[in-house]
């Protein structure tokens, strides 16, 4: 209930069954208020009515209102009320409303009217006392009328097809308003645009005191589905006509009750009258079957059941009365359903295929005893027949076929062939004069197929027919062939040297663009020429002397170097090679000669022959000059420096002078300088010198023993770790200033921030000894002096006895028997050199 008065606005009060309705109770949020759960609109246009019933002082009242309830669903309420007005204040008053939900009830309504609308199902009733029929809004749609049109007795029964249809609704009306009983026809309509449909109205009538006071009922749209229904009933009609022109028998199988219907013509195919079999049922069929094919026909029946197949099909033997027994052709389809899936009625046709079964067989016959690949297929792709050489072909061995499908035998099969079988099923003719064919092992074969249809006694397609010819050998042999023609052509066009195809009688046949290149003619030049016309005369004789061997079968090949004119007058040099082609009988098709030009290459060889030459003498002339200018300089030296100790020894006082000093050290600088010049010169013109194997280990003991004094002094200690009787090959001088120099080198640049050691060790690899020198010492910045450590004059530390001579000497002994030197250094850590000698002598 709510109260709803004005004073200066209008409040409303609502009871607590109101707000339940709409959701509000328990409920942590606060009821809003009525006016606040109405739309604006609806709240003004609610106000003015509750403004003008308060004016007009009305008592009863009614008003439909939309709220908005708490979930947010917009409910639909019918206030019931009254005013209470105030005798002393008639200008106040007081709504009191009873509140009605119709949400439910209208939204119900609603679904039935779409439900209505849907299923096209209208209601109409007639007051007979007023004589007017009331339509409902489908109703009203079913005839098309527009909405003014206002319904009439006579006027709703127009409505309806002249003639039969009118007639009947009209017989129909007239019992039911005599006898109460019920009517409910399929009538045509005409409607208000003047279409016909197809309707079904039902009626009945209600009585009072024995007397039709009302006639009420239901209206449906059936155009749909009657046109449908009278389009299958015609269809049904032909396929009965067409039935009897195909002279098939046909059967119809309540598959549920098992009762059994045949024509007459199923059971002629047997030698039967129909009349001589009964009782007919399903029993009749199963014991004319032969037993092996009942099997046969029960399995595919059980397919077609399970929704494998839409359509049922078997080809099987049934008894025939004279006692023989006759191929039949069956086909069918389930034609309805039960609600759980189960078949219920099953429609089928039976086919005497007695005569065309008998011709393949004959054929099948005639198959198997061919001499090529041959199989014949009947529609599912099964066997009907092979040859021998179709099973030999295809690896099957001596297992049947017969009655398998081509697909089970081959599981490999593609979508490809499938669909060929099907088109040639169609009609089509196919065939390849080659296809690729993957077997199930992964081998290859390549077949000649052609596909076609076979045809039974009434010019219908029973199957197929299949021939191939397995032309895998000559496949491979052609595509072989077809590669080494390209590979040939392509090397032949493309080849980095001359190459021309020419004739027995010297005609250039073909050339490439390089050897049109080489001699400066272009193809089509080549086209009048011979290559007698362009080889130098006086290598043309030799040339046809080798080519005249080839022709008699003497040799295959030749190979010379001759010339050719090129175009501008001028030689070429060039290396020939000639083979020859011949046919299968031995007869010469062409040859094919292969051009290397090598006039660079001849004139690069008199160049270097004449260098060679020019820098042979020019050594002996270098190594004549160095031996002189050694012992000159090394005997002028010793004079000078001779002549410098007698004047030291008669006049020691000049040498107190700064001047003289420095001349004696220039001296002794001289000295060594001219000996270590010496010694190179020696190591380069050394190199015939034979090798022999040195013991290195005893040169390294030898060496530690002789610094031994000097390594401690300056505190360094020497590790050998070298073993006994390791032999390299060489010349043993050469080692021993190697190992001198290394070892020195480790005591003389020790590094006086720690205690310093000097490791030797020997590391063997496949063809040499690795000898390693590896010191804690001064170290050397590799990054900045790698490239000058082994430098002539170059020193990187501040030592006195630094020349900037030793390593470059060493590494040009070790490279002299040829060997190798490495070095691992890092500044302030040490150095580790690495020196590989020979293990062999040098051949």
């Amino acid at each position: 209930m709510v109260a709803i008065q004005k004073i200066g606005e209008w409040t409303a009060e609502c009871n607590e069954g109101l707000i339940g309705t709409l959701g509000f109770s328990g409920k942590e949020v606060q009821f809003p208020g009525l006016f606040d759960l109405m739309s604006n609109p609806d709240k003004d246009e609610f106000l003015l009515c509750l403004e003008k019933d308060r004016q007009e002082k009305k008592e009863a009242l009614k008003h439909i209102v939309k709220l908005q309830s708490e979930s947010g669903k917009l409910l639909t309420i019918r206030l019931n009320g009254f005013l209470i007005t105030d005798s002393e204040a008639t200008e106040m008053g007081e709504f009191v409303f009873f509140v009605e939900n119709l949400t439910d009830s209208l939204e119900k309504d609603k679904f039935h009217h779409q439900c209505n609308l849907i299923s096209k199902i209208g209601y109409w009733s007639i007051n007979l006392e007023k004589g007017i029929p009331e339509w409902n809004e489908v109703t009203r749609l079913i005839h098309e009328v527009p909405d003014h049109f206002e319904p009439t007795m006579e006027g709703a029964i127009d409505f309806y097809k002249e003639g039969k249809c009118r007639d009947a609704i009209k017989k129909a009306f007239e019992n039911t308003l005599a006898t109460g009983e019920s009517f409910e026809l399929d009538l045509i309509l005409i409607t208000y645009t003047k279409k016909e449909k197809w309707v079904r109205a039902f009626g009945q009538a209600e009585f009072v005191g024995g007397k039709p006071v009302r006639v009420y009922g239901t209206f449906q749209d059936i155009h749909s589905k009657k046109i449908a229904q009278l389009n299958w009933e015609a269809e049904q009609e032909k396929f009965k006509y067409a039935i009897q022109g195909t002279n098939l028998g046909t059967w119809e199988w309540d598959v549920e009750t098992g009762v059994t219907i045949f024509n007459e013509r199923w059971a002629e195919i047997l030698g039967y009258k129909l009349s001589e079999l009964e009782p007919i049922n399903l029993q009749t069929w199963q014991d004319l079957m032969d037993p092996e094919d009942l099997k046969v026909a029960d399995s595919k029946l059980k397919a077609c059941f399970e929704g494998e197949t839409d359509y049922y099909e078997c080809e099987f033997r049934m008894k025939h009365k004279d006692g023989s027994r006759k191929w039949i052709q069956a086909r069918g389809k389930v034609l309805t359903w039960s609600e759980n899936g189960e078949p219920k009625i099953m429609f089928g046709t039976h086919q005497d295929i007695n005569f065309s079964k008998i011709k393949v067989q004959k054929q099948a016959i005639f198959i198997s005893q061919a001499p090529i690949a041959i199989a014949m297929f009947d529609k599912e792709i099964k066997y009907l027949a092979v040859s021998s050489k179709w099973m030999s072909d295809n690896d099957l061995g001596a297992k049947s076929v017969i009655g398998k499908s081509h697909y089970e035998v081959f599981p490999e099969m593609d979508e490809n062939w499938k669909k060929i079988h099907q088109e040639c099923l169609a009609g089509a003719t196919k065939s390849s004069r080659e296809e690729r064919f993957v077997r199930k092992d992964g081998t290859v074969l390549w077949l000649s197929w052609e596909v076609k249809p076979w045809y039974d006694e009434g010019n219908v397609i029973g199957g197929i027919i299949m021939y191939t010819e397995d032309i895998t050998a000559h496949k491979l042999v052609s595509e072989k062939l077809d590669i080494s023609l390209n590979a040939f052509q392509q090397n032949f066009e493309n080849a980095g040297i001359g190459m021309a195809i020419v004739s027995l009688e010297g005609k250039w046949l073909n050339v490439n663009e390089k050897i049109c290149a080489i001699l400066g003619y272009s193809k089509s030049e080549f086209n009048d020429l011979t290559f007698q016309d362009i080889t130098h005369p006086k290598d043309l004789e030799s040339d046809l002397t080798f080519l005249q061997d080839v022709i008699d079968g003497k040799r295959q090949t030749y190979q010379i170097q001759k010339r050719y004119i090129h175009k501008l007058g001028h030689e070429i040099s060039a290396i020939l090679a000639v083979s020859v082609v011949r046919d299968s009988k031995g007869k010469i098709l062409y040859f094919i000669s292969q051009l290397i030009d090598i006039t660079a290459l001849r004139s690069a060889q008199n160049q270097i022959s004449a260098l060679l030459k020019t820098t042979q003498d020019q050594n002996e002339r270098l190594k004549n000059f160095a031996h002189i200018v050694s012992h000159n300089l090394r005997s002028h030296s010793s004079g000078m420096n001779m002549l410098l100790e007698l004047l030291e020894f008669e006049h020691p006082d000049l040498f107190e002078m700064e001047i003289i000093s420095l001349l004696k050290k220039g001296g002794i600088n001289l000295s060594e300088t001219i000996e270590h010049l010496t010694e190179i010169v020696n190591i380069n013109l050394n190199e015939s010198v034979d090798y022999e194997q040195v013991e290195l280990s005893k040169i390294l003991s030898k060496t530690i023993e002789s610094v031994c004094p000097m390594a401690k002094q300056e505190g360094v200690e020497l590790i050998n770790e070298v073993s006994d009787e390791l032999y390299v090959a060489g010349i043993p001088a050469y080692i021993e200033s190697i190992v001198l120099n290394f070892v020195t080198n480790g005591i003389k640049y020790r590094s006086p921030e720690r205690e310093s050691y000097l490791k030797i060790e020997a590391k063997e690899h496949k063809e040499t000894f690795e000898i390693r020198f590896e010191d804690n010492g001064l170290g050397i910045d590799l990054e900045k002096n790698g490239e000058l450590l082994f430098g002539m004059y170059k020193t990187f530390h501040r030592h006195k006895d630094s020349r900037g001579i030793g390593l470059f000497i060493t590494k040009n002994q070790i490279e002299s028997i040829g060997g190798s030197v490495s070095v691992k250094s890092k500044e302030g850590v040490g150095t580790t050199f690495s020196v590989f000698l020979l293990k062999d002598q040098k051949p």
